[in-house]
């Protein structure tokens, strides 16, 4: 087959993860499942009857409708199924785009749950399986990567390791065409290119179905985290036509549409606080075209700040009789207000960052009562975090576990403001921090059962699959046992010997702290 550009991404991204893009989370975790009940539970491959893919991540489909914009012909470029880059790939390919969200498996949330069992997490066994596919290695095509993992190949070394010409950090709507014709044509390209901030107008509608049926609404946050990436400090919103116009283009081959924002509460917001007549006419016109949809990320002093319009949400979604919940992923970070006022003001308003901890308390009780569950991430080893700060957030945390949903903790990574700081590595960790982490652990499993019946039954899955999940849970709590017992007490549970893996991860680790 072959075709002059190759789009792809490894397995990870290209899963409809069962129907729900919180078991997404899935792909950090460290390799302890056996590899064929991983990829059926938690990222289940899409069909391999031929090389193209029928679904592919919306960022891939924002860089196929960039390059066809530029005039690159449609036909040229094949957005193509990882386990198929034989067909793919031939001697006609000029260039491989590749889109990464993790690659070496250094990202949060990687490097937390690894750190448990020093092991390879999923993310980074399937990108080097996706990069040392035979296909691929014995290509002269070049090999241009992005997404938001591509911090990890910023070292020259590492590039060369996977075979990757080129690098875009940030969006690359805009430089990704130059980039590809250079390649077409044979000129050198360089080892890293920053793409900054695209207007609104500029990012163009997507050509193909995407995963999970995801339709940008919203690009950026406008909250200023020291530790995000700098694009995201410019808030920019995608105009409702065009977003129903990719609703109806995802409808063609799926029922399920996600929409998809740093803050879906915000879309056309003027402040921080949402405008809730833009927001509800946005899910109506969405709800005339699919009564399955669902939204990516919210934030918490947004939902408190807008109390009505959570309740309307769950009215318009059907959810207000219980029997079926509204999924979000959210960011609580900490819980201590001092962090808050040093690294993140912005997170906590419309209201004060001495306000945080109740801001996450009042919110979660609020989205408690509206079926929304949402997935929350915290934060471990910001700069300057002392034991005090940690208790806060343990404190927290334990005053949650009344509400369903899930804690993510992750250990700092820097990133944007922070990047000159230090990646946070189980041996700084306080004895609070081994607390936290148990008590995060802890809070899942108690949950993960019931949002299982629930999900699968939302989602019209099988019992069967049902019960290999609860099967799965067992065996990872199992596993963990000793483990979060030895937290509890505030102790270290890992041997006391690293193993030949962990000290190539933190290796790895210097050298992207220094690049």
């Amino acid at each position: 087959m072959g075709c002059q550009i190759v789009l792809t991404a490894d397995s990870t991204l290209t899963s409809a993860y069962n129907g729900s893009m919180f078991i997404g989370f899935a792909a950090c975790f460290p390799r302890v499942l056996p590899k064929w009940l991983y990829t059926r539970l938690f990222c289940p491959p899409q069909p391999k009857k031929k090389a193209k893919l029928e679904m592919a991540p919306c960022g891939l489909r924002k860089i196929e409708a960039a390059l066809i914009r530029s005039g690159i012909p449609a036909s040229n470029i094949l957005l193509a199924h990882p386990d198929r880059l034989d067909e793919a790939i031939g001697p006609e390919t000029k260039v491989i785009g590749i889109s990464t969200s993790d690659p070496c498996g250094l990202g949060p949330a990687s490097s937390t749950f690894s750190s448990l069992l020093d092991r390879e997490t999923y993310t980074a066994f399937f990108f080097r399986k996706l990069m040392t596919d035979p296909a691929l290695r014995a290509s002269r095509a070049k090999v241009i990567v992005g997404g938001p993992g591509v911090w990890q190949l910023a070292d020259e070394g590492r590039r060369a390791e996977f075979g990757v010409d080129c690098v875009v950090e940030g969006e690359g709507e805009l430089v990704a065409p130059d980039l590809f014709r250079d390649a077409i044509e044979g000129r050198r390209l360089p080892g890293v290119v920053s793409g900054g901030p695209v207007p609104v107008g500029d990012i163009p509608m997507i050509r193909g179905p995407t995963v999970n049926g995801t339709v940008e609404i919203s690009r950026g946050c406008g909250r200023g985290c020291e530790f995000c990436s700098p694009n995201m400090k410019v808030l920019r919103h995608v105009p409702l036509e065009r977003i129903l116009d990719e609703v109806r283009l995802n409808l063609t081959s799926s029922n399920k549409i996600t929409l998809h924002a740093e803050d879906v509460l915000r879309y056309k917001a003027k402040s921080m606080r949402p405008e809730p007549s833009e927001v509800m006419n946005l899910f109506e016109s969405v709800s005339k075209l699919t009564d399955n949809f669902g939204m990516s990320h919210i934030a918490l002093s947004s939902a408190l700040s807008r109390p009505r319009l959570i309740e309307d949400l769950c009215a318009l979604a059907g959810a207000s009789d219980g029997r079926r919940n509204l999924y979000a992923q959210t960011g609580i970070e900490t819980g201590s207000p001092e962090l808050v006022t040093k690294h993140m003001k912005g997170k906590a308003r419309p209201f004060r960052p001495e306000e945080w901890p109740e801001v996450v308390r009042e919110s979660f009780k609020l989205l408690s009562d509206n079926n929304f569950v949402v997935c929350a991430t915290l934060v471990m080893g910001m700069p300057g975090e002392t034991q005090q700060d940690v208790s806060k957030t343990l404190e927290l945390v334990a005053d949650l576990r009344q509400y369903k949903s899930l804690m993510v903790p992750l250990f700092f990574v820097p990133l944007g403001e922070l990047r000159d700081d230090r990646f946070f590595r189980p041996d700084a960790m306080f004895p609070e921090h081994w607390k936290l982490l148990a008590e995060c652990i802890k809070h899942d499993f108690h949950w993960a059962r019931i949002l299982m019946d629930q999900l699968f039954t939302q989602n019209s899955m099988s019992a069967a699959r049902s019960n290999l999940f609860k099967l799965a849970a067992w065996y990872m709590q199992r596993r963990l046992r000793d483990s979060i017992e030895f937290m509890e007490e505030g102790k270290d549970p890992r041997p006391q010997h690293e193993n030949d893996m962990a000290q190539g991860r933190e290796c790895a680790e210097e050298n992207m702290g220094t690049a």
